[in-house]
Order: C-alpha cells, then sequence, then structure tokens
C-alpha cells in the first residue's frame, strides 16, 4: 500500500522565490515508491545499494548541498572576515577546513571535540 503526499507549493509565501526545478525537487523526494505485497528476503549489502542509488537520484542537483548553522551572529562575524579579504564565506570556509585537514595529516594539528590544537605544545 502506497502513501500518497503531496507538499503544498503554490502557497504565496513559497511560490515566489523558489526555482521550479528545486520545488519539483522536493515534490519527487516526497513521493512514495509502490512496495511489492511480497517481500524477498536479500543480503543488507544489496538493500543500502540500491536505496542510496534511488536517494542521490532523486536529489538530483542539490545532492552536493550541504547546510551549516552558525550561532547569532557569527555568520556576520565571518562573512565580514572573508569579504575583507576578498574571498566568498563558502570559499573562506573551504579554505579553512582543507588548511585543517593538510595540517593534521601532517601532524602538526589535532582536531578534537574540545577544539583544535597544535601538536607537540
Amino acid at each position: 500500500m502506497a502513501i500518497a503526499t503531496k507538499i503544498k507549493t503554490n502557497t504565496q509565501t513559497h511560490s515566489s522565490f523558489l526555482p521550479e526545478d528545486f520545488k519539483n525537487q522536493i515534490a519527487n523526494n516526497m513521493s512514495s515508491v509502490n512496495e511489492p505485497e511480497e517481500k524477498i528476503e536479500t543480503p543488507a549489502t544489496e538493500n543500502i545499494q540500491s536505496e542510496t542509488s534511488t536517494k542521490s537520484e532523486a536529489k538530483g542537483k542539490y545532492n552536493d548541498v550541504a547546510n551549516l548553522h552558525f550561532s547569532r551572529g557569527k555568520k556576520a562575524e565571518f562573512k565580514a572576515f572573508f569579504s575583507a579579504n576578498e574571498v566568498t564565506l563558502v570559499q573562506g570556509v573551504e579554505n579553512a577546513v582543507n588548511y585543517i585537514m593538510k595540517e593534521v595529516k601532517a601532524g602538526r594539528l589535532k582536531v578534537s571535540r574540545n577544539g583544535i590544537e597544535k601538536v607537540g605544545e
């Protein structure tokens, strides 16, 4: 039994600023797939692979998007810092993460829940 799910995208608050292809992606991601009445036993790895490929195909061009949430005021602070150095917020965050990863691989930094520390100090 399939469950039909519809998303209302024609409201005045949402429709005016969302691209049409994005609304279609949302509708496709929320639609249900009919399941066969008989469940066929298959190894767990096959189920995981098929679900993963189906989900990534449904997401389309938005499958590489990651959302970062900053505390109040941090986004403005980071954006101002990177803008002063003629770098966008996204480029600045990517560069910072790449630098930290490089330093960790070289053994000069350690990353943990407590923060980032120089090794050997």
